[in-house]
């Protein structure tokens, strides 16, 4: 992620906000298409993976090869609809280059590692990916002109990974083949998977493509914002990585280890994520200017508004990843699509505020629906304070953003290094984290 953010520092320079607009709308479509191929197959397959600890090689040729056949169905679909409705040629042309990593992206294998818990290689199949991009970034695009070729850039890192990460799978293939359904079992399997996250995707990606489409310069101040938020989200991926299989197998057993492991879970992301954002959101007037350029001043609000989206979207995942893997994927369908109706009543709304300012609340008001209908689910079956892990830290936080805001003015630099020593001892007494959980969390990370 790290790696991904210096090269949208520097394509940010390079192509300004028209460009980074044209490139986030692409990009958009980009995982729309990739939503549908997957067809919910990855988080079906890490499932199945972490419940069983073992990958056959015929479990993992019939996901690829049924993700295959589903990516071409998805470029075969979307290539006429985008030269009929995207009058932009510029556009239409990135979009389709980046369609294409389709392809490669069905090939990727990170669902077999996070079921294994192969945390060293899913690490390094990214940075592989990222520095490829980097390297074709830096070498390919040096101005607003060759812009074409950041779509390229794209595909071809998705290839590297892909290359590593099957490299690294026959070195832990060692398991017999088993009995996997047909292609079309799996799909049906993965159904409401695949539908949550292509509602999801699409309420995620909607404001960049369609300001990219209406706005480019707007998308642009917005994509910058986001790129940054996509920068954070490495919290939600690290916390679903660690924790998912982990309690998708204690789902399985049931009894006070799932109410333990889910606690000592949410207990952590909470105060974790909450810190993250109150630096982020102190720290985001200075920093998102000189990193991406003047240009990108306005990026500032739409990164602190959308620094909420952030705190509800990482503490979202622990319920998410609970709910599916108790097998309850309809209820987190029944959550996105709810959190949706609420994001495009404020998307979609006129007024004289920008539309990238709406699209940000948007997206908070969507993850804070979802998580609400999540969270009265999972109370069904295992017992949480919803107090102590979720109310009183984010109270607290609310009252530090406040001290800050006031001190801001006075001297920034001070209230930045008080709201790095101050915060986290605040928000470790809100949630009452004990020796006992401190030492799991460190045996976990380990």
């Amino acid at each position: 992620r790290f790696l991904g953010f210096f090269a949208v520092a520097y394509l940010a320079r390079t192509v300004g906000p028209e460009g980074m607009g044209l490139l986030a709308a692409g990009m958009g479509i980009l995982t729309w298409g990739t939503i549908l191929a997957e067809a919910g197959l990855p988080t079906l397959g890490t499932r199945t993976v972490a419940t069983s600890n073992a990958a056959s090689m015929n479990l993992v040729h019939r996901f690829f090869t049924t993700r295959l056949v589903l990516s071409l169905g998805v470029l075969i679909l979307f290539a006429p609809i985008l030269f009929f409705t995207l009058d932009t040629l510029r556009l239409r042309n990135i979009t389709l280059i980046y369609l294409l990593a389709l392809f490669p992206s069905a090939l990727v294998l990170e669902w077999v590692f996070q079921g294994l818990r192969k945390m060293t290689i899913l690490a390094t199949g990214r940075i592989v990916a990222a520095v490829s991009y980097l390297f074709w970034v830096l070498m390919f695009v040096r101005s607003e002109s060759s812009i074409i070729w950041i779509p390229v850039g794209w595909v071809a890192s998705v290839v590297a990974q892909s290359i590593y990460l099957w490299k690294q799978y026959g070195g832990v293939n060692e398991t017999e083949s088993i009995d996997v359904p047909p292609a079309l079992n799996l799909i049906k399997t993965a159904f409401p998977l695949a539908v949550a996250g292509l509602v999801a995707q699409v309420i995620t990606h909607f404001p960049v493509v369609y300001l990219g489409i209406t706005d480019p310069h707007e998308g642009g101040l917005f994509s910058v914002a986001y790129r940054v938020i996509v920068l954070l989200l490495v919290v939600d991926r690290v916390f679903y990585t660690i924790f998912f299989p982990s309690i998708t197998r204690y789902l399985k057993i049931g009894g006070e280890d799932l109410f333990t492991r889910f606690n000592r879970t949410l207990k952590l992301v909470t105060p974790v994520t909450l810190y993250i954002a109150i630096i982020a959101i102190i720290g985001s007037q200075q920093i998102l200017p000189a990193v991406f350029g003047s240009e990108f001043n306005q990026s500032a609000l739409i990164f602190q508004i959308l620094a909420l989206y952030f705190v509800c979207s990482v503490i979202n995942s622990v319920f998410t990843f609970t709910l599916i893997g108790a097998k309850k994927e309809k209820i987190y369908l029944n959550s996105i699509l709810l959190g949706g109706a609420g994001f495009f009543g404020i998307m979609l709304l006129p007024g004289p505020v920008p539309s990238s300012h709406f699209a940000a609340m948007g997206l908070v008001l969507f993850q804070v629906i979802s998580l609400l209908v999540m969270m009265r689910e999972v109370q069904t079956f295992i017992s949480f304070s919803v107090a102590r892990s979720l109310l009183l830290p984010i109270v607290a936080s609310g009252v530090l953003m406040g001290v800050f805001s006031l001190t801001y003015p006075l001297s920034p630099l001070l209230t930045f290094l008080a709201s790095l020593v101050i915060t986290p001892v605040v928000l470790y007494k809100s949630v009452g984290i004990t020796s006992e959980e401190k030492s799991y969390y460190i045996k976990s990370i380990s």
